[in-house]
């Protein structure tokens, strides 16, 4: 019974750590309790122990997800099971190599833990790089410059390590209460120096790094949150009123500045952009009247439910209008969200008819558009795809120099969902050294500088959510390209090669145990 209350209080601790409750610093030590629960416990044990704290932490996390229409209870369950079975293999493999290998925790938590949490963000239609535990710190800004180095996973590798140091010494104290020999604890000095010396490093790293400004070069770029409600967006008599909010608030920004570049969030023009000529017009006629480049968002239908009319566009796009009102370029969303732009497999796997009935069948873009307009270069990240490293890796790999990424949230209400993708945002900019702007229909729209820094949100009297307005800021261009954007996942492909080679190293060692005690 303990040990399932240790491992229930590890969830408790961690999920405060994210938005939005804030309280990064239980990130450090809230893996302490279930840590200790597994090192006195069997793999099979251990296993459970960690997959229950898994289920108990992502339930936690995504409860906003049940405001999504359509969303059941039985989904949000699955969502836990699935993604708790990723805690569950760590406790597994934790208790293998410690006790079956005699590993060291320390040694082994990191390195289970970051590799674990890598394949999560890439298992295929359903990978999902969200909650990592080193986005927790996206607000404890000399922390996180790492990632510019090792990506939010080396964050992640130090918050383990960190914890798994805690618990052995906190097992260590306790072992010493009752009078046991201290040799734990001088085992423990090594790991301990060594934990103390990577810390140090990152923040020291961390404090140069922030030492730097932004150039003052870039584009004056203004975001519009439009704030249209859900529930009206895709209904077809609403679309003229959409249209004339947004060329309205586009045309106060004009007056108010004179930005190179206006961006209208995803998808708001509903409908397909190039199919509906009265909003083409409308939308040319005015980047000519304000003499501004204007990148705005289409998609035929919305991500969840039937369609209210039928077009044969079928990507969710960004489209560059010039302000001679010509169309300079396009970009297809590459990343799609499953079960809801499409189904996986669809004519393969028997999905239930609830499912099939409501998922679209939006195409993939191909493509990594580069965008340029005064001679700088930028990328699109459309709605979730800011979330995946590597997607936004590949925009200023191919040579962006900031990213645009527009959005929806809506959806999600006045709920913690908004908040955790600025929190992971804030990663996409770190890792890269680019300015990351978001544009929100509603949700929140920002500016997010090369360390990390909210330089601007769009607000109404304190309020971010559920208010229409817009923000002009500078946009720099790149000064540098780190070493996560020349080399990607380095780090993580490092310690996924030392996980299954001390795996192997210690399955091996075993069976050749077994085979010299039968002989």
């Amino acid at each position: 019974m303990l040990r399932i209350f240790l491992s229930l209080a590890s969830a408790l601790l961690l999920i405060p750590a994210f938005p939005r409750f804030e309280a990064a610093y239980l990130a450090w030590i809230g893996l302490v309790p279930l840590l200790a629960a597994i090192r006195r416990s069997g793999p099979a044990s251990a296993g459970a122990l960690a997959y229950l704290a898994g289920i108990s932490f992502f339930m936690g996390i995504f409860s906003w997800i049940n405001v999504i229409p359509g969303f059941t209870r039985t989904d949000f369950l699955l969502l836990g099971v699935y993604l708790g079975s990723y805690w569950g293999l760590f406790g597994l493999a934790l208790s293998f190599l410690t006790r079956r290998g005699g590993l060291s925790p320390v040694l082994a938590a990191p390195v289970i833990w970051v590799s674990l949490e890598y394949l999560r963000s890439h298992a295929g239609f359903l990978a999902l790089p969200w909650a990592l535990l080193g986005q927790s710190q996206y607000q404890v800004l000399p922390v996180i410059q790492m990632a510019a180095f090792t990506g939010v996973y080396g964050i992640s590798f130090v918050i383990v390590l960190v914890n798994a140091l805690l618990s052995e010494i906190l097992l260590a104290l306790v072992a010493g209460s009752r009078g046991s020999p201290s040799r734990r604890e001088m085992r423990l000095l090594p790991y301990a120096l060594a934990t103390l010396g990577a810390a140090t490093v990152a923040l020291f790293h961390g404090f140069w790094a922030l030492s730097a400004q932004p150039a003052g070069e870039g584009i004056r770029t203004c975001l519009i949150q439009g704030n249209i409600p859900q529930d009206l967006k895709w209904e077809n008599q609403y679309r003229t009123m959409i249209l004339e909010k947004y060329c309205r608030l586009t045309t106060q920004a004009a007056q108010a500045d004179r930005p190179a570049l206006m961006v209208w969030p995803e998808s708001a023009v509903p409908g397909a952009f190039l199919q509906d000529s009265q909003a083409t017009h409308s939308v040319l006629a005015l980047a000519q009247s304000i003499r501004t480049h204007l990148l705005l968002g289409s998609a035929q239908r919305p991500k969840l439910g039937e369609p209210n009319w039928v077009l044969t566009h079928r990507y969710n796009s960004v489209f560059l209008i010039s302000p001679e009102g010509a169309i300079t370029g396009y970009h297809h969303k590459i990343y799609l969200l499953p079960f809801a732009e499409y189904l996986p497999y669809r004519e393969a796997w028997p999905w239930p008819q609830r499912l099939a009935a409501h998922a679209g069948d939006f195409i993939p873009g191909q493509n990594y558009t580069i965008f340029e307009l005064n001679g700088i270069k930028f990328g699109v990240a459309v709605c979730w795809e800011n979330i995946f490293p590597d997607l936004v890796r590949q925009f200023v790999a191919r040579g962006a120099e900031f990213i645009v990424n527009v959005t929806n949230e809506a959806w999600f209400e006045d709920t913690a969902a908004p908040h955790q993708f600025v929190m992971m945002s804030v990663f996409r900019a770190v890792e890269n050294r680019v300015t990351v702007a978001r544009a929100a229909n509603t949700g929140i729209s920002c500016v997010i500088d090369p360390w990390g820094r909210i330089s601007g949100i769009v607000a109404d009297r304190g309020k971010c959510l559920f208010v229409e307005g817009f923000l002009t800021r500078t946009l720099p261009r790149r000064q540098q390209t780190s070493f996560y954007t020349r080399y990607g996942e380095v780090f993580s492909y490092l310690t996924m090669v030392i996980f299954f080679s001390l795996l192997l190293l210690v399955i091996f060692k075993r069976v050749y145990r077994k085979a010299d005690h039968g002989h």
